[in-house]
């Protein structure tokens, strides 16, 4: 039977129905859509003038990693994450890592062709973790989304180190104290872990299943690649796609849908740090914890539930630490930093329920506020929330509390009982804003790369 492409993204139940069962789907839109909205990035502006051997090897290494992800949908993923043909990825990488003018940079993605050929060790994870790189290039089955696909498939991506972006995250991390001290006056047992590295970085390549759409704004190394517990890990942050994204779909979605404080505007230069300290935050939000914190019972009574209220903890601790703790210090506006989260909300509930976890974790907190009075539907029926800023702000002290005493207390009863009460199987208090947004396209943005295939000028 042929795969409806009109299926509606709203329609929760029927799409966690179907979590990972997308695997074979070849088209570059998922979930199924009649129709996407797109806006272009253009990646020549990132990309290094290395010269024409640098990007012919980059162009090379798009062909190869397109013809794995070919071979993929026709004979499946080789165990342990491995490509059909991990000779020709490794050349490929070799190939550009030739071409980089730093001896960190083409040492990082030797080891990475390395580890391509015939997979990580510790040797090569510790040897990474240490070197700094202007310019990183990755290829591998990297993980795409999870309600697509819970495997890897094969992507490649190269970026280049955002100084001024890691500036702000330099500085942020450099509170951690403060941020522990907070946590500690939300509940007397929260504790932070330790965060991997992340590098804040401009994407300028990107070839395979990281390609299609929706498009990734970070991926996880190694544990995207199938490495779940090493001790080296990072975080790469693209700062351009994300601000693609808040300028072309947050940005509209809230100006349309929401009246909460100040009008979120990606290119007014006070909103200008926010973006990268708001991922930080939620990365750092994932290590938010309790002694006694374990997913391990919920994951087996639902996992679907569990991956989408972990998604809910680092975004509320996130922004809580992002609006109180980082933005007091480094001389931003709380309530700016409360319309970026607003607008963020809205993105990810604009791409759908039931096919991303992170986006019904967005639903479940807008109903949260909504629920709690923090923010309203209009009473007309009109597809748009009001609210003040303090209201909010309160609200997600209050779900953090909450949280701390269901998820992160290991308490499976109580955490299940939370996602059914504000998750998307409760439709009443969003029900106008999902109507307002179900009529329009999905959107996302398409990469060009039109650079890596042009030949440059010979000289006369």
């Amino acid at each position: 039977m042929s795969e409806k492409l009109t299926a509606d993204r709203f329609e929760h139940a029927a799409n966690v129905e179907r979590t990972g069962s997308y695997r074979a789907r070849r088209s570059a839109f998922w979930p199924p859509s009649a129709s996407y909205a797109l806006s272009c990035l253009d990646l020549a502006g990132a990309t290094p003038d290395l010269g024409d051997g640098f990007r012919r090897a980059l162009a090379g290494l798009e062909r190869t990693i397109e013809t794995e992800w070919h071979a993929v949908k026709e004979i499946g993923i080789p165990s342990r994450r491995r490509f059909n043909d991990p000779t020709a990825a490794a050349d490929a990488l070799r190939e550009v890592a030739r071409h980089l003018p730093g001896a960190a940079d083409r040492r990082a993605a030797e080891l990475r062709a390395d580890a391509v050929q015939r997979g990580y060790d510790d040797t090569i994870l510790e040897e990474l973790a240490s070197l700094k790189e202007e310019f990183t290039v990755v290829a591998g089955q990297i993980s795409t989304w999870y309600g697509k696909d819970p495997r890897g498939l094969p992507t490649a991506f190269a970026c280049r180190a955002d100084t001024d972006r890691q500036e702000h995250v330099d500085r942020a991390l450099g509170l951690r104290e403060e941020a522990a001290a907070y946590l500690r006056g939300l509940h007397a047992d929260l504790r932070l872990g330790e965060m991997p590295a992340f590098g804040a970085a401009e994407l300028f390549f990107m070839a395979g299943e990281g390609d299609l759409h929706p498009k990734h704004i970070a991926y996880f190394l190694p544990e995207d690649e199938g490495v779940k517990y090493s001790p080296f890990k990072k975080t790469y942050y693209f700062s351009n796609t994300h601000r693609a994204l808040l300028e072309t779909v947050s940005a509209p979605l809230a100006a349309r849908h929401l009246t909460a404080g100040p009008r979120f505007d990606p290119a007014d230069k006070r909103f200008a740090a926010i973006p990268v300290l708001g991922v930080l935050g939620h990365e750092l939000g994932h290590f938010v914890h309790r002694p006694a914190t374990d997913f391990k019972d919920l994951n087996a009574e639902d996992r679907w539930a569990s991956v989408v209220l972990q998604e809910v903890a680092a975004d509320v601790f996130g922004i809580l630490i992002l609006a109180e703790v980082w933005a007091p210090r480094l001389g931003i506006d709380t309530e700016d930093c409360l319309a970026y989260y607003l607008a963020e909300c809205l993105r990810y509930l604009d791409r759908g329920l039931g096919h991303f976890p992170d986006s019904d974790g967005m639903y479940l907190q807008l109903s949260y506020f909504t629920q709690l009075g923090a923010l309203e539907t209009d009473p007309d029926g009109a597809p748009r929330l009001t609210g003040e800023p303090g209201a909010v702000l309160a609200a997600l002290r209050s779900l953090a509390r909450v949280l701390a005493d269901t998820l992160l207390a290991t308490d499976t009863g109580r955490a299940v009982r939370l996602h059914e009460a504000f998750g998307p199987a409760t439709a009443a208090p969003l029900a106008p804003l999902v109507e307002g947004l179900r009529g329009g396209p999905l959107r996302s943005i398409e990469y060009t790369q039109e650079h890596l295939h042009t030949s440059a000028t010979a000289a006369s």
